[in-house]
Order: C-alpha cells, then sequence, then structure tokens
C-alpha cells in the first residue's frame, strides 16, 4: 500500500463514539515476496478504560497479489471474559494460498544454483526451480487467563485446526527432494505455556516485557501432516518513553517428530507468527529462505517518534525505526554446513500508529542470500526486501 492511499484511509477513520475507535482503508501492496496486491482492511475497537489496549476489537481482510498469492482472513480478540473479567479470546479464521511459496531445501547452508538466480520470462520453466504451490485454510483460536487479577502472569492454551493443499511444478526443488509433508494434509495442534506480559501499552509499548514458554503437538491425522511437536522460548523487551523507545526481540523453538517441511516455518506459541524470512522474523530474506525443525530469531530497533498528527479527531503517530535481525535453523537429517551460520539481515522502516490502537508498517531492509559458485564455495549475495503491512513484528 502506498503511503499516500494509507494516509487518505485514515482520514476515512473516526471515532464513532468516545470509547470507539474504527479504520476502513484500500489494502493497496507491493512487496519483495508476493509482488503486487490490492483489497481492503477493517478494523473496530470498543474501548472502557479498563482494559489494555481494549475490551474487543474485530479486524477484516480481503487480499490477493498478482504472484496468486491470497490472504482473507477476520480476527476476533475479546478481554475481560470469564467470572472474574481474567480471560481474554482470540480467535483467527483465515484461507492463505501461495502460487508461487518458496522451497530452497532444509538445512541452514542451503545455496540457490547459481543457473537459477536472476530474472526469466513469466513463461520460463526454470523460474518456478525454488517455487511449488500452497493452499493452507486454518484456525488459530488462543485462550488467555491471568493467574490472579492484575497479575502480570498468564496461562494460555491454543488450538490450530489446518489443512495443506502441496502441488510442485515440473523440474522444481520441491519436486525433485520430496520432504516430508509433499502430500498435505489435515492436522490440529494444540499449544500451551505460560507469558509474563508487562507491556505498556500493549499495542505499541514503550517499556516491559512478554516472556512466554510454550510447547505444541500434533497427532498424525491424515496424509504428511505429523505427529510431531517441540518447544518454545520467547522474549520481547522494550525500554524508553514517549519519543524513543528501544525494542529487542530472541526467539527459539524446535519441534521433534514427523515435521512437514511447511510447518518448519511457523512458529507455535500464543500468537501465530510465520517465517525465517519475511516481514515477521528475517526482514530482508525471502519467506522461508531457511528452514529446519529448529529455527531462532534474534531482532532489535530503535522506534523514534518524529511527529504526531491529527486525523478525525485521534492521534496519528509517525515513527522511524532502524533495525538488525538475524537468524539461524537446526536439525536438518542431512544438514549443509554454512558459510554463515547466523543470517543477518538490516534496514529500516515507517510506523503509522493511530489512536494508539492500530500500526501499519513500512520495512525495507538488506539480507544475505547464498548462492553456489562452480569451485563448490558459497557467495553472499546482497537480497532486498520491502514489505508493507500491518502491526509491528513484535
Amino acid at each position: 500500500m502506498s503511503v499516500p492511499a494509507w494516509l487518505a484511509g485514515m482520514a476515512l477513520a473516526a471515532p464513532l463514539e468516545p470509547e470507539t475507535s474504527w479504520y476502513v482503508i484500500p489494502n493497496v501492496s507491493v512487496d519483495t515476496d508476493d509482488g503486487f496486491g490490492a483489497g481492503g482492511r477493517a478494523e473496530i475497537a470498543w474501548k472502557d478504560g479498563l482494559h489494555d489496549p481494549y475490551r474487543l476489537s474485530l479486524v477484516a481482510q480481503g487480499y490477493a497479489a498478482v504472484s496468486g498469492f491470497q490472504h482473507h482472513r477476520f480476527r476476533i480478540d475479546a478481554l475481560g471474559l470469564g467470572p472474574r473479567g481474567l480471560s481474554r479470546v482470540t480467535t483467527h479464521l483465515a484461507w492463505r494460498q501461495w502460487l508461487s511459496d518458496g522451497y530452497w531445501g532444509i538445512g541452514n547452508g542451503t545455496a540457490r544454483d547459481p543457473a537459477f538466480t536472476g530474472t526469466f520470462e513469466r513463461d520460463d520453466p526454470d523460474r518456478r526451480r525454488y517455487q511449488y504451490s500452497l493452499v493452507q485454510p486454518f484456525a488459530h483460536v488462543t485462550w488467555r487467563r491471568q493467574w490472579r487479577e492484575g497479575s502480570p502472569l498468564e496461562l494460555y492454551a491454543a488450538f490450530n485446526p489446518k489443512y495443506s493443499i502441496v502441488s510442485t511444478y515440473e523440474g522444481s526443488l520441491l519436486a525433485e527432494e520430496r520432504p516430508y509433508g509433499i502430500e498435505g494434509g489435515f492436522t490440529v495442534q494444540g499449544f500451551g505455556g505460560l507469558l509474563h506480559d508487562t507491556r505498556v501499552p500493549e499495542v505499541a509499548p514503550q517499556a516491559g516485557h512478554l516472556f512466554e514458554v510454550g510447547a505444541r503437538f500434533a497427532p498424525r491425522l491424515s496424509g504428511e501432516a505429523g505427529p510431531f511437536g517441540g518447544g518454545l522460548v520467547s522474549a520481547r523487551a522494550f525500554a524508553g518513553g514517549d519519543r524513543v523507545v528501544v525494542a529487542g526481540r530472541v526467539m527459539g523453538e524446535w519441534l521433534v517428530g514427523r515435521v512437514p517441511f511447511y510447518e518448519m516455518v511457523h512458529w507455535g506459541g500464543a500468537i501465530p507468527i510465520a517465517g525465517v524470512g519475511g516481514p515477521e522474523t528475517l526482514r530482508g530474506i525471502l519467506f522461508g529462505r531457511f528452514r529446519a525443525p529448529g529455527k531462532a530469531v534474534a531482532n532489535g530497533e530503535v522506534r523514534t517518534r518524529v511527529t504526531t498528527l491529527q486525523i478525525a479527531r485521534s492521534p496519528l503517530d509517525l515513527e522511524v525505526a532502524p533495525y538488525l535481525d538475524l537468524a539461524t535453523v537446526w536439525g536438518a537429517e542431512d544438514p549443509v554446513a554454512a558459510p554463515l551460520p547466523v543470517h543477518p539481515a538490516f534496514g529500516g522502516g515507517l510506523r503509522f500508529i493511530y489512536d494508539r490502537t492500530f500500526v501499519g508498517r513500512i520495512d525495507s531492509g538488506i539480507g544475505l542470500d547464498p548462492v553456489a559458485r562452480a569451485d563448490g564455495s558459497v557467495e553472499q549475495r546482497p537480497n532486498w526486501g520491502f514489505y508493507l503491512t500491518f502491526d509491528h513484528a513484535y
């Protein structure tokens, strides 16, 4: 989505009443993973002054790109539930579809063949070497409950039914390697863990932390979709104030069992996160560029508010945010030695925070993409990533 379209859309937002915020905007975007796309997005939040960031929020989005990527979703997030108002339930319903999802092999040292780099004509089969098709409707329902009133400690449990349809292209690397998961299938994952959340405020934190320890398990129900499971640890921390915030995250997960190749890029935990690469983890590296049963990321950025505008009687904060991302994966059955055991990416971004409740994000960064040379060595080629999306990466 272009910035002018974004700001014009924000002008449509207006409080329906003092405790209600909303917006409806066109979603016109281009990024380096999925190309140009368009759609729409609407959010509405009801605030009561007692719950951070709201009492109830609804999000609806429809989006399709010329590459064949589609992401249509609905989210409802309700706080203050239960007899003493200590519970929170967040429900995601989504349809995701990729006609050109990426597969470069499994392991931390996968290097592209130079014969399949560069640009190709649309009808050239070589452009499909590292691509495949994935259709994946899913739901993710998370229940959280405070340990006691006013406590930052929370218990959570989540439920994630998902159906995966995988199709390969002739001559693609996925068609040659046929890793576990190639048949797709239906799976239901169960999650559980503990959160310690002191973020203030929650949507765009200026202080505090979010610590998480959790685990997930999925039995085999059909196709090649399990059984597998594993544990996750995550820490997010924020320090600063109203104008400058230093934000950081470290996160790691290790899965064991029969892990489908497409599940290696998805994270467990209370909040759905996708990718080692792409806009949520390693900005500047292609989504899913590195995958294995074990994965870890570290992110840091400095968010600096440069100005505040008034849009429909509500504040719109504009921030700049230089960042550094690092990631690694491990646990592949046939690991490939990586010249760089940790993959770096760096860049900068813009943040648009409307009414302290809604976040729009633009990030642009450079990462290093391994490409094999004829003599067997590996060249680290710069790769540019551009992302226009919603919500902070963490």
